[in-house]
């Protein structure tokens, strides 16, 4: 009977812990949804906004940089909704709850740069891996992210950045059905813990 307590317990240990991994290869580029947007034009801007981006991804967000000059103009909304207007609010949201970027990584053939208002309005959407660093130890999730740059003299400003939790509700029905065992195994076990617990009790007062 021991051994089959412990067995129970490791098995809702497991099943509490599961959660299906998304499949982050649909949010990578095909070569039909390649042809349906342009990709090719104005080449040498995309280069500079591609660097631009990855000098932009949050673990150096806060480090002093060229967009610096037009941050104000900023309006961010992050992946629970929350808004933000201007980078000294973006970074004070952070600071509040200490929290602080990690790592940041992209997802590879993800980014998709657009070009507008000949060559001076740009929206870029990218899809990345993020580690925090929390009072609670690291929490991880990927991000979609869009954002809308224009150019203000030489100079690129991101005027406006969200960032949204990828969905995929088949996952989340597959952990949640895997929670929803844990718990009725645990309730089964604490039933069985208790009707033992008042059984020997019954046991001794008997004698």
């Amino acid at each position: 009977m021991k051994n089959i307590l412990i067995f129970s317990m490791l098995t809702v240990l497991f099943l509490s812990s599961c959660k299906k991994e998304m499949d982050m290869g649909k949010y990578k580029l095909t070569k039909e949804d390649s042809t349906r947007i342009d990709l090719k034009s104005y080449p040498e801007i995309r280069k500079e906004l591609i660097a631009l981006r990855m000098a932009n991804v949050p673990d150096s967000a806060f480090k002093p940089k060229k967009a610096n000059d037009c941050m104000d103009d900023m309006v961010a909304v992050g992946p629970a909704g929350e808004r933000s207007i201007g980078n000294e609010q973006w970074k004070k949201g952070f600071e509040k709850n200490a929290v602080s970027f990690k790592k940041v990584e992209l997802i590879p053939n993800s980014d998709i740069v657009r070009i507008y208002n000949e060559g001076k309005t740009a929206v870029l959407n990218y899809v990345v891996n993020v580690t925090f660093d929390t009072p609670a130890g690291d929490f991880n999730l990927n991000v979609c992210r869009v954002e809308t740059y224009i150019k203000k003299g030489d100079v690129w400003c991101m005027v406006a950045g969200q960032g949204t939790q990828p969905a995929d509700w088949g996952d989340e029905f597959f952990t949640w059905i895997l929670r929803i065992i844990a718990a009725f195994f645990t309730g089964l076990i604490f039933m069985f813990l208790i009707m033992r617990w008042r059984l020997n009790k019954l046991r001794k007062t008997t004698k």
